[in-house]
């Protein structure tokens, strides 16, 4: 596939991962809090700290849908390979560490203060698990890319 069109692709991925995560933060969540607090009244004390950590932890994910655009941009220049991209990624890994310590965190903190349910602990043991593999990936991509770019300079010089 040749980089435009995998440039364009990519961006109609993020196009639509922001769309669905700005659905999510606008109807699906608010819509369910509602519904969560009708049909269990005696947990809608959880409502409020729990709909903060949640949007806490979607601002990282939406900077991250940024630092993805700049990424297919310069994918779409030809530029794929290079310290800036590398930067990136790198960033773009410590923005899923952070919002992995900050949810996991929070899930635990309200499990001590008696606002979190031992199921959905485990549920955000998942999450973080998940948000931890997504920084592992994306700190080796910032490693791969760099080595990649220091390669392509090197190789531009001899020639």
């Amino acid at each position: 596939m040749k980089h435009d069109k995998l440039a364009k692709l990519l961006k109609v991925i993020i196009v639509g991962t922001t769309l669905l995560g700005l659905f999510a933060a606008i109807v699906f969540i608010p819509e369910h809090a509602k519904t969560f607090k009708e049909m269990y009244p005696e947990f809608s004390h959880w409502l409020i700290p729990w709909l903060i950590l949640l949007y806490t932890c979607a601002v990282p994910c939406f900077v991250a849908m940024g630092i993805s655009w700049k990424i297919a941009t310069n994918i779409g220049r030809d530029k794929g390979f290079t310290m800036e991209n590398a930067g990136l990624f790198k960033i773009y890994s410590v923005l899923a560490l952070i919002d992995t310590i900050v949810f996991l965190s929070g899930s635990i903190i309200y499990m001590f203060c008696g606002i979190n349910h031992p199921g959905i602990l485990l549920i955000s043991l998942f999450i973080a698990f998940v948000g931890f593999a997504v920084y592992v990936c994306t700190a080796g991509l910032s490693y791969l890319v760099a080595k990649a770019a220091t390669l392509q300079e090197d190789s531009d010089l001899t020639i």
